[in-house]
Formats: C-alpha cells, structure tokens, sequence
C-alpha cells in the first residue's frame, strides 16, 4: 500500500457514510451504488412502504460505533458497527426510527468499492417441541395485572444492549422479548423442564423463553401463563404487545417482536434484537430475511388476568 493510502482510505469511507445520510433523504444515486444488490432491494422496500403510508424521511443520521481496521494485500478492511436514525414524518407526526448492525467495508487504491452488512444469527429455525397448555391456578391467585408501560421501558433500554441478568443466546429476538413481559410482571412457571411453561434459571431456560417457533405456539395455547390473546389485525395491538413472523410461510416461526409505539395511522412500531431494531415499522418489509409468503400472528396481552 502505498504512503498516504489509508488516510485516504478512510477520507472515502467517511465521505460514503456522510453520503448515506443525504441518500435516505434525497436518494441520489452514490452510496447506495456500493451495496449488495439484496439490500438496495430491501432499501427500496422501505422506501415504497414509507410512500404507502404517507411517511417521509425527514433526515437521517448515521454514526459508527466500534470499529477495526485491517490490511489485506490491496484492500483495506473496515469492520465496524452501523447506527442509523432516521426522523419520519407521518402527518402532523414524528418519530424516530434507528437500527444498529455490523457491516464490513472494502477500500481499494484509496477508493470505497464495497459495504456489506454482516450476517447476524439466522433467523430461529429450531424446532423444539411445543409447549404445553400450562396455567396452575393458584399462580393467579388473587389476579395478576401485566405493566405494559414497564415492558415497552424495558424494551425502550435495552434495545441495543444485552442484559447480563438474563441468558446470552445467538438468537436473541425471543430472549429479548420474554425479558420485556418478564419486565411488565408477566410471572415465570414450569421450571426445571424446558418442554413446559415461560421460564428461565441462569444457564436453562424453557423452549418458549427462547425459541421463536415455541414462544409463538405457546402465546396461542389456551391457559399460556403470559395471559395472551390473538387479533386478526396488527392495527389491534397496542403497546406492550407482542407480533410473530413467519418470514417464508412454511408454519415454522423465526422472529418475534414487542410493540413499543404507534404510528399516526394507529400502526404498530416494532423493537427487536438480533438487527437490533427500534420503532419499526411492523410489516419488517424492509428485512434480508422477509418473503412474499410472509405470515404473521398478533398476540394482544391481558392486562388483566
């Protein structure tokens, strides 16, 4: 590499990131240019479901959290961590999306000729066995009231960070979101069997703390200890509840996510982990992982049980 290479490097790298923000907002050609073709459509996704609902990308802001620089031959590589917040505008409405991601980044003689998002955890694809109806009555005995408001907190701070109070799993959407009922005094039961209730214990943990197939089928199961309900529509939830996807339609559910806000049109904003994820948009039209043959469940919790 040549003297003065790297600084230069890192010059067209921080240009590319500066331009990344003016692209979300103008979508001048440029930056995006240098990504993988799966996310320019993922991109453009966003994009059309932000026209359809009469949303518009006020500004966005990107920042770089860690980052490491290596040397490879030629090229220059830039591992680092991606945190964009977009301001939307609904109506007389804003609010503020953001996500957070790993990616890799190529310089080549001085030029940025590649930004690639890093692979996270695939989605959950494990299939445990399903739980059980379970709800012992004396667990309610005397009522139990879920704090919504406690469990979008919840969701609200650890969004982009990991609890070291809870288990520390690959795939942590559904971990995640259990710790967030847990958080809206949702009470755990069924332990030590992992095939039975919502708990978890230091290093175990039931299949349907965990496990985004077996939490799904379990919030449908009569009794379920969490006190959840299914709605037809996503426009039926409100905060503090909790929506499943099934990204390719084949019965076995990947992702799980906790409903933190509406939007002007009385949508669900989604928060999320593994692509940490906050206020999103519900549909997850957006995602690497999303298909046609897309399913969803909306699961309302009882505030009251």
């Amino acid at each position: 590499m040549k003297a003065g290479e790297s600084v230069n490097g890192q010059d067209s790298f921080n240009a590319y990131l500066r331009g990344l923000g003016d692209w979300w907002v103008g979508r001048s050609d440029g930056p995006a240019l240098f990504a993988a073709a799966e996310e320019r459509l993922c991109n453009m996704r966003k994009i059309n479901e932000l026209k359809e609902r009469g949303a518009v990308i006020e500004k966005a802001v990107v920042r770089v959290g860690e980052k490491r620089v290596t040397e490879k031959r030629e090229d220059q590589v830039i591992d680092y961590q991606f945190h964009i917040q977009w301001l939307i505008r609904q109506s007389a409405s804003l609010y503020l999306e953001e996500k957070i991601e790993n990616r890799q980044a190529v310089v080549r003689g001085g030029l940025l000729v590649s930004d690639s998002r890093m692979p996270a955890a695939l989605p959950d694809r494990h299939r445990q066995p399903i739980v059980l109806a379970d709800r012992p009555a004396d667990l309610f005995r005397g009522g139990r009231r879920y704090n919504r408001r406690e469990a979008v907190r919840y969701a609200e701070l650890w969004w982009n960070r990991r609890n070291p109070a809870y288990p520390q799993v690959e795939n942590d959407c559904t971990n995640f979101i259990s710790q967030c009922l847990h958080a809206g005094a949702i009470p755990m039961w069924g332990r030590p069997v992992r095939s039975r209730g919502w708990w978890h214990q230091r290093s175990s943990w039931s299949f349907s703390w965990a496990v985004a197939n077996s939490l799904r089928w379990y919030l449908s199961r009569s009794g379920n200890v969490i006190g959840a309900t299914e709605k037809e529509r996503a426009d039926q939830l409100v905060p503090g509840d909790v929506i499943c996807y099934d990204f390719n339609g084949d019965g076995h559910w990947n992702h799980n996510t906790i409903v933190t806000a509406l939007d002007a049109s009385g949508q669900p904003l989604v928060n999320a982990h593994t692509y940490d994820t906050r206020n999103r948009y519900w549909s997850y039209t957006d995602s690497p992982a999303w298909t046609p043959k897309i399913h969803y469940k909306f699961f309302h919790i009882e505030d009251d049980v």
